[in-house]
């Protein structure tokens, strides 16, 4: 009997283990531009037949200037033992560069990915420590995810992350408050390749180049599940782009042209 309830106990503990290295992501936040607690109904899919002016409202990024042909690539949720390696792998192959959302709980399991992702000139911007939905959280709770995460990163790279990405872009006045605390600019997107719900290859390929205009910020994810299809994507992507004229750059040079 004592065995029987030994067994059960470490099936428990293993399943749990597993478990936190998926993160799911609702279909009411995990859209382009910024969701509130007071306003979760998804922001509508901008019409990109129209020009596109930089948006920097109250320092919150999520497009960059319609004047000039760059895009800039974005990965969350890593690092990933399994995922991040190709994708680096990847912009190597291409001689581009990324940025990178990453998770502290994840940062401090694979610290060597993080440095990978530094030395190869990427950029390397805080995605909390475990990826809750900071505007539900308390101010302490809110600064805790973000500061955690930064010295876990500093810890890997020896440089404190600038730039900050609320899981889900879920972002109110107290979770700007605090990334402004420690100097972080929150940075969103305006193209979700959907990536996070595996629709295929084609169609993750098909909502970049169907959507992209001058100054997109393209989400992609490197972690928090099955990202095989964003690896096989990924070099289809860049190429139609790249056959577009379009520039691939990182975050702050998108924010440096965009004049902010």
């Amino acid at each position: 009997m004592k065995k029987m309830i030994l067994t059960t106990l470490v099936l428990i503990i293993c399943l749990g283990a597993w478990a936190s290295y998926v993160i799911t992501y609702p279909d009411t936040v995990q859209k382009a531009g910024a969701q509130t607690a007071s306003t979760p109904t998804p922001t509508p899919v901008e019409d990109k037949t129209k020009p596109i002016s930089p948006k920097m409202k109250a320092n919150v990024f999520s497009q960059g200037s319609d004047a000039v042909n760059e895009i800039a690539l974005t990965f969350d949720d890593g690092p990933s033992p399994t995922y991040t390696a190709q994708i680096l792998d990847i912009l190597q192959r291409y001689q581009i560069k990324a940025t990178f959302f990453c998770i502290g709980q994840q940062v401090q399991e694979f610290p060597a990915l993080v440095q990978q992702e530094f030395q190869d000139g990427e950029i390397v911007g805080n995605h909390t420590w475990s990826h809750p939905d900071l505007t539900t959280l308390s101010v302490q709770d809110i600064n805790s995810q973000m500061q955690m995460t930064s010295n876990q990163i500093k810890n890997a790279t020896g440089i404190t992350p600038v730039l900050f990405r609320p899981p889900y872009g879920a972002i109110d006045d107290k979770v700007k408050e605090q990334s402004d605390g420690l100097n972080m600019t929150p940075v969103l997107w305006s193209i979700d390749t959907t990536d996070w719900q595996m629709p295929g290859v084609d169609a993750i390929v098909n909502n970049v180049v169907s959507n992209v205009g001058n100054g997109s910020i393209i989400l992609m994810h490197d972690g928090g599940g099955d990202r095989s299809q964003t690896i096989a994507a990924l070099p289809r992507i860049i190429t139609a782009l790249q056959q577009r004229g379009f520039r691939i750059v990182t975050i702050p040079e998108l924010m440096a042209d965009a004049g902010e």
